[in-house]
């Protein structure tokens, strides 16, 4: 039983679609190709935080050393909080979990899920343009057809392709996504660009709260590999009237973010001094923070057959806003309970296969969605001085601890004793 045999394309090659190739190789699945728009493999953006939740599933692939080997290494916390004006320390969560959370450029974690990925299942420069849904007899159920004029044939879909996919859009959903209210400024500061008391505290995970804005500092890297450096994020509430690029990405000045901080702590000033002394043309990348509202159904299948489908997979079925770091993460761990499902199914219906996927993952996605924007509210406060019943180091921790402790694969054993067949299964 199961699909380990079916036809498998997996749309994206970003976090999301190279998280679910691994888990497909990971669980067995024979016959997994994925279709890439870009001409090469990359990933653009700041550092990432993995937490322990999705490091349990990236350990179990074998990529713990490859991963622990461009991360940073022992940080004394989760994160450290302190006033936006004055500097001063104000609290600190400790790590929730273990393995620990690892903070590491998003290229370098993209290097090592494709460590164990063979060449021959990476196709670079596949933007898709449409699917059929073929209906002739012998022929495959699903024809992809991408931008440069090839074709794949397949019989199940996955569409890994972000918050903007052109499969969602296929499968004519059509929703529009909200913007959040917020804009993220992303840059890197090298740690010898900073004075060396500022450099001491941005070896740690940092947050700066201030009006309805926040500064994050993550320390990813290690000295080790020389890869360490500050990576800064800084969440900035703009209207969208004041966003000039056709893009939800783009190159924006530092004096921009430098507006919205102008009055804050000489270390925060030390940060906006870091950036420009690392950037040549005085810019950074400026993203407008999108989000859309969760769906009520992830696939549909191919009329008249029970063994092919269409279904969707990290943000383009449930988007969430960062501020608990739990983008990746979420594909990283629906992913694995996917590709586990496919290949060790009891029965024959897809439509089955799918339904329990979606109601195994959809109730802790939509709190993860909800809980992010929460999380957003609270960390860019109209009160940012006061430390409140909700907003202090011993709550924001209670608040999470949910997503790290929660372990996936045990989930999955429990969950789906009765409808999976785990003879043979690495879980």
């Amino acid at each position: 039983m199961g699909f380990e045999n079916k036809r498998v394309a997996i749309i994206g090659g970003g976090l999301g679609g190279m998280s679910f190739l691994n888990a497909a190789l990971y669980a067995g699945l024979k016959n997994v190709q994925l279709y890439e728009q870009a001409p090469q493999f990359g990933e653009v953006g700041a550092g990432v935080n993995i937490t322990s939740n999705a490091n349990r599933v990236l350990d179990a692939f074998g990529l713990k050393k490859s991963m622990t080997e461009k991360s940073s290494h022992q940080l004394p916390c989760y994160m450290e909080y302190h006033n936006y004006k004055s500097g001063d320390y104000l609290g600190h969560i400790e790590e929730f979990s273990h393995p620990p959370a690892r903070l590491l450029h998003r290229a370098h974690l993209l290097d090592s899920l494709k460590e164990r990925v063979p060449q021959s299942s990476l196709n670079q420069g596949k933007r898709l343009v449409s699917i059929d849904r073929n209906t002739a007899a012998g022929i495959a159920p699903y024809t992809l057809h991408f931008e440069d004029g090839s074709t794949a044939e397949t019989d199940i879909v996955i569409g890994c392709d972000g918050i903007k996919s052109n499969v969602r859009k296929d499968m004519g959903l059509a929703d529009s996504p909200n913007y959040s209210g917020q804009v993220v400024y992303r840059g890197f500061v090298e740690y010898k660009d900073l004075p060396e008391d500022t450099a001491q505290l941005l070896r740690k995970t940092v947050n700066f709260r201030g009006p309805k804005r926040h500064v994050l500092i993550l320390p990813i890297g290690n000295k080790e590999t020389q890869t360490d450096r500050a990576a800064i994020i800084g969440f900035m509430s703009e209207p969208l009237e004041a966003w000039d690029s056709e893009s939800w990405m783009s190159r924006s000045d530092i004096d921009s973010l430098q507006e919205h901080v102008r009055d804050w702590c000489p270390q925060v000033q030390d940060i906006i001094a870091g950036l420009r002394k690392g950037s040549p043309d005085g810019k950074m990348l400026k993203q407008a923070l999108y989000v859309r509202d969760p769906l009520d159904k992830w696939f549909e299948m191919k009329d008249g057959q029970k063994d092919a489908g269409i279904i969707l997979l990290g943000d383009s079925a449930h988007s969430t806003l960062p501020h608990q770091g739990q983008g990746t993460c979420m594909a990283i761990e629906s992913g694995i309970a996917l590709a586990t499902i496919l290949r060790h199914w009891k029965g024959e219906d897809l439509s089955e296969a799918f339904q329990f996927y979606q109601d195994l993952r959809k109730p802790r996605t939509d709190r993860v969605t909800q809980t992010s924007y929460e999380a957003g509210k609270l960390a860019s406060s109209d009160s940012p001085d006061q430390l409140t019943e909700r907003f202090n180091p011993e709550a924001l921790g209670e608040r999470m601890k949910w997503i790290m402790e929660y372990n996936v694969l045990e989930d999955l054993k429990e969950k789906g004793a009765e409808v999976l067949d785990f003879h043979g299964s690495k879980l």
